[in-house]
């Protein structure tokens, strides 16, 4: 296990130590002498990391149990098929009260099923091969994970998503209106960066609001 710690200011790294030292040093700390970033800061991760998979989870969300067995049994059995696979996942608030699940039609996502409504890949629900990665990091654009995806289903890496909810996201109360305007203008400027025609990507875009408004009716 990997933790970056992108220069925080509360107790964070000491807790990591200590909890490294009760389990033989499985547990590395790499502490960022400055903030980075996301992208930044995965990609000195994904430096550091030496498995033949690379699973993602930032500080506040959660996985399931069995979860990371249950994706690697899933790569195992479709190695010629995909290169990643993540899957649905629940939401909760800051006091791990259920909200509601993120759900999406299981199976294989190339660049259409990436691009069709949004993006459908939540980054903790990840495991992806390390060769893939180490090929093709995170750029520094908002929106870094879905820049990511499409990128990667452009070359041809295909994911599967699978139906069972393995992780839990946390959703905060800041992360509303404003911010859902911004992620507008983010998901369409991600299109753009990917060479996806100006009005296609406007289409796509579109697509992204509507889901996003029937998954709110529900």
């Amino acid at each position: 296990m990997i933790v970056v710690d992108d220069h925080s200011t509360d107790d964070t790294v000491s807790i990591i130590k200590k909890i490294s030292a009760k389990h033989n040093k499985r547990i590395s700390v790499i502490e960022l002498n400055k903030n980075q970033g996301i992208a930044k800061s995965r990609n000195i991760g994904i430096d550091q990391s030496r498995g033949k998979y690379i699973a993602f989870l930032d500080g506040d969300d959660l996985w399931k149990d069995n979860k990371l067995m249950i994706q690697y049994n899933e790569l195992r059995k479709n190695l010629f098929t995909a290169d990643w696979v993540f899957s649905n996942y629940d939401v909760i608030d800051s006091d791990y009260n259920y909200l509601g699940e993120r759900k999406r039609d299981s199976g294989v996502y190339g660049f259409k099923a990436i691009v069709k409504k949004g993006n459908p890949v939540g980054m903790l629900t990840v495991v992806i091969k390390s060769k893939v990665l180490k090929k093709n990091k995170f750029r520094n654009v908002k929106h870094e994970d879905y820049d990511l995806w499409i990128r990667l289903s452009k070359k041809g890496y295909f994911g599967i998503l699978l139906d069972d909810s393995l992780a839990m996201y946390m959703k905060h109360s800041n992360s509303a209106s404003s911010n859902k305007i911004k992620s507008i203008m983010w998901t369409f400027n991600v299109f753009r960066l990917n060479d996806i025609n100006f009005f296609v990507a406007i289409y796509l875009t579109g697509n992204y609001l509507i889901n996003y408004f029937a998954r709110m009716k529900k």
